[in-house]
């Protein structure tokens, strides 16, 4: 667990992915939940070590089940996220999770007896702009940005100088675009490095960065769209172009994570041709 300013910690050893807590004199703010069972527990005892006023609020970053599946474990008085993210989420029915839940046995072993414990929790309350959060001695912003999905939000700390990303931003791996609108995307991480009330980024996945920082994000999400759209203009197919279009030379690939790197990889390219068959004037870069 790491403190960034007083009263405001976020955790990076949780399989799901980064987490955060904000301490506000009237109850904690949370910011995502850990999916696995044994994490949320973890997150629930550290939580209470420096707060003895309950859980206020839980604010989701996007729908993805990594970010959500894991709300049930949380005892709050309201769930925060996009419209666009309880619109997606009521659609996950049992045979969703259970699908779900298949697939990570196949990725994560010991992880989903765990999770088929879990069960969805919807949001309580929906913003479908940007919204602001005034929480006891707190003041939290919260930011539509879409780009990584159409729900993904923002929360920012303009005091503290700290901006929480979600999926927006990961440093060191390769991002998942499989859900992804490019272009506002890369609008998003612009508008991030304008930003000059930040001083530090919570990216949902990896450390700790900088604004500019983002500047190989957005290198990232330029290049698979050069690359596919070579592809896409050349006449190939979808499945000829996910064939030929690696992104290996940004990031090295752990030799235990290859298969689930590579099929991250291999949806980003379906996502990224399927936006140029859409739209193929659209040509970026």
């Amino acid at each position: 667990m790491h403190e960034l300013a007083a009263g405001v910690y976020y955790e990076d050893s949780f399989i799901s992915g980064n987490v955060a807590c904000i301490t506000t004199g009237q109850g904690a703010v949370l910011i995502d939940s850990p999916m696995v069972p044994r994490d949320a527990w973890s997150w629930l005892k550290r939580i209470a070590s420096f707060t003895n006023q309950g859980i206020a609020l839980l604010i989701n970053t996007d729908y993805r089940l990594e970010r959500v599946l894991g709300n049930c474990f949380f005892p709050t008085t309201g769930t925060i996220a996009h419209q666009a993210a309880w619109s997606q989420m009521q659609r996950y029915d049992d045979n969703f999770l259970q699908r779900y839940v298949s697939r990570q046995r196949q990725i994560l072993s010991g992880v989903a007896s765990d999770l088929a414990k879990a069960r969805i929790v919807l949001p309580e309350l929906t913003l479908t702009s940007d919204l602001t959060l005034h929480k006891g001695n707190r003041l939290i912003r919260l930011l539509h940005a879409g780009g990584h999905t159409p729900a993904s939000i923002l929360v920012h700390l303009p005091q503290e100088r700290i901006l929480f990303t979600g999926d927006v931003v990961v440093t060191n791996q390769h991002p998942a675009l499989d859900q992804a609108n490019t272009e506002q995307w890369l609008g998003a991480l612009e508008a991030i490095r304008r930003m000059e009330d930040v001083d530090v980024i919570v990216p949902g996945h990896g450390e700790t960065c900088l604004p500019v920082d983002t500047q190989v994000l957005t290198a990232y999400i330029t290049a698979i769209c050069d690359r596919v759209y070579e592809h896409y203009e050349a006449g190939l197919t979808r499945r000829e172009t996910v064939d030929k279009v690696t992104m290996d030379d940004f990031f090295p690939i752990p030799s235990e994570r290859r298969s689930a790197v590579e099929r991250t990889i291999r949806g980003s390219v379906e996502r990224v041709y399927d936006e140029f068959k859409k739209a193929p004037q659209k040509r970026r870069g």
